[in-house]
């Protein structure tokens, strides 16, 4: 839900303009309406995306008064899934509400229980609050980085936004490229997300997951950590049949509550078992009676996106849980052609470098929105916390705790939400994912290693857990097929014309990172000859690494529109 942005500068006065144009860079975010609040050195920007209380009551930023009086400004982005339990029990006590919103319960939670009320909070999120009476401003990021929060401090000014492209809109903005951040960001691609706050933009910070950013009206500005997943792993039940029925028990109400929204809700359904999982418990659910209050009626559409006559094809999976739920399929087939054109597309939407290249995740968002669903519930989380990927399984079963922990919270996973919350809010859409609930969370992360895999099988409480609900043919699948560009055709000559420009570029030929001109030489006449094979992927991902951080220089620091790019294809 929405863009966020913000300025705090304790030595003048923001403009209406300044604040405007930082916050209408986010508008892809939120396209449903723009929100400023203006209080001096204090300025407060909300791009929106409507999906609970669609009413202009519901817009950001929002004012909350206390019972005593007490007046604070919050601009927001995510959900809180459980804000209807929490603004029941803040009623009990004497709060009072305007909307129907989680936006206001957020701000009541705040003034009630300062941040201690972010350990009762189940959802994703980056917000900021302002209280005028002392003049703070506060900006606090979810447990897991799910929603994404970048700030820059220069001179006198915090400046703070979703998306790092923002700041290309600040006035007096410099850009430059942070080189240290940059070779993070391609060689140690899987690591930089997730376990350093630089970026490629040298004067931008990243706040960490589960921190929270507090700033005065003195200059003062201190980063803590509010969470720390060690500290919250329950005791498991001894049995591997208990675990099997307390994760089916907890990620059923993690599906539940997310399903909460006054506009339509849907799903990207791949055919594997994460998609599955979702897609066939919201159906039973339904079947239960079991999906409570403020659920619309719009639930059953799902989204398939299709490759024809290749290995990447799971639409025979998804169309098995189609038929098993009674789902609304929307069958999306990916053009190699049509996908080449919106390279640059994804760059400007993930505006990072990472080795993969994210047309295929982009288009099938854009469909979604095309549509008219807004909110998909998706499959994104199982892997790093549940042993998904078949090599887990070498890993000595001493250290595979502690292994998935860090690939959940330093390695992985940072990139992997990262990069489907800029491909889904590229277009507007809001991705809710249930495997991402601290409660499955932490509970996974107390499961011994056996009930996570065994016998060559990964995702063995879930397989269980989930039997009798999804297709057999699904939960018994032992293939795993990323969700992937083609990128052995594309080397084989969709890239050739782009990658003439990019050899000639100056990042390529004088970088300290790689020998420019010899691997130009070396690529070029490999595409020629048409020599790339399957066998050659994870040299492709690696120099799309390589041509991605020029393309990002190109688009972020140099200025070139994405016309400009897209006449290269």
């Amino acid at each position: 839900m929405c863009g966020i942005a913000g300025i705090f500068d304790i030595s003048s006065a923001v403009s209406y303009e300044a604040i405007e144009r930082f916050t209408d860079a986010l508008a892809h975010r939120g396209p449903d309406g723009r929100g400023i609040h203006l209080d001096g050195g204090l300025a407060l920007g909300h791009r929106r995306l409507a999906i609970l209380d669609p009413r202009p009551e519901g817009n950001c930023p929002m004012e909350y008064v206390t019972p005593g009086g007490q007046r604070s400004w919050i601009t927001f982005n995510g959900e809180v899934y459980n804000f209807l339990e929490l603004r029941h029990e803040l009623e009990a006590d004497g709060w009072s509400f305007k909307t129907r919103t989680d936006t206001e319960v957020i701000a009541a939670a705040w003034a009630c229980w300062g941040k201690e009320c972010l350990t009762r909070f189940n959802g994703m999120w980056a917000f900021a609050i302002w209280t005028p009476e002392t003049r703070e401003l506060v900006i606090c990021r979810d447990r897991f980085g799910v929603k994404p929060l970048y700030y820059s401090v220069q001179g006198s000014r915090l400046a703070f936004a979703s998306e790092a492209k923002a700041f290309l809109r600040l006035e007096g903005f410099n850009r430059e490229l942070d080189i240290e951040a940059a070779q993070l960001a391609v060689f140690s691609s899987q690591s930089y997300e997730g376990s350093t706050d630089q970026y490629l933009l040298k004067s931008v910070r990243k706040l960490p997951a589960g921190h929270i950013l507090r700033m005065n009206n003195g200059g003062s500005l201190t980063v803590e950590r509010w969470w720390d997943t060690a500290s919250h792993i329950p005791n498991v039940p001894d049995t591997f049949e208990e675990q099997v029925e307390r994760f089916r028990d907890i990620f059923l109400d993690a599906v539940r509550i997310r399903m909460r929204s006054d506009v339509p809700v849907g799903s990207c359904l791949s055919g594997g078992i994460d998609s599955s999982s979702v897609v066939a418990s919201m159906a039973l659910l339904h079947s239960r009676g079991g999906l409570g209050e403020r659920v619309p009626d719009e639930w059953r559409q799902t989204f398939v996106a299709s490759f024809p006559g290749t290995v990447l094809d799971e639409r025979s999976y998804a169309e098995e849980v189609v038929k098993a739920t009674g789902a609304h399929p929307y069958i999306w087939n990916f053009n190699p052609d049509e996908g080449l054109k919106l390279v640059p597309h994804s760059v400007w939407a993930l505006e990072d470098v990472y080795p993969g290249i994210a047309v295929p995740v982009w288009c099938l968002y854009r469909e979604m929105r095309r549509a008219g669903t807004v909110v998909s519930l998706d499959g994104h989380g199982s892997d790093e916390m549940l042993m998904g990927y078949t090599w887990y399984l070498d890993w000595p079963v001493q250290e595979v705790n502690q292994r998935l922990y860090n690939e959940f919270h330093f390695s992985l996973l940072p990139s992997i939400l990262r990069n489907y919350d800029r491909c889904s809010m590229a277009h507007g859409i809001e991705v809710r994912m249930p495997f991402m609930d601290w409660r499955l969370v932490t509970y996974c992360m107390g499961l011994p290693p056996l009930s996570k895999a065994g016998g060559s099988w990964t995702k063995r409480v879930l397989r269980a857990a989930m039997r009798g609900i999804v297709p057999d043919s699904v939960l018994d699948r032992r293939t795993k097929i990323g969700f992937n560009s083609p990128m052995i055709e594309w080397f084989n000559g969709g890239f050739s014309r782009l990658f003439e420009t990019i050899s000639q570029h100056d990042m390529w030929r004088e970088s300290p990172f790689w020998n420019g001109p010899l691997l130009a030489e070396q690529i070029l006449a490999k595409s020629r000859a048409r020599g790339w094979t399957t066998t050659d992927w994870g040299q492709t991902a690696e120099l799309w690494s390589y041509m991605n951080l020029v393309l990002w220089h190109m688009l972020f620091i140099e200025g070139h529109s994405l016309d400009d790019i897209e006449g290269l294809l």
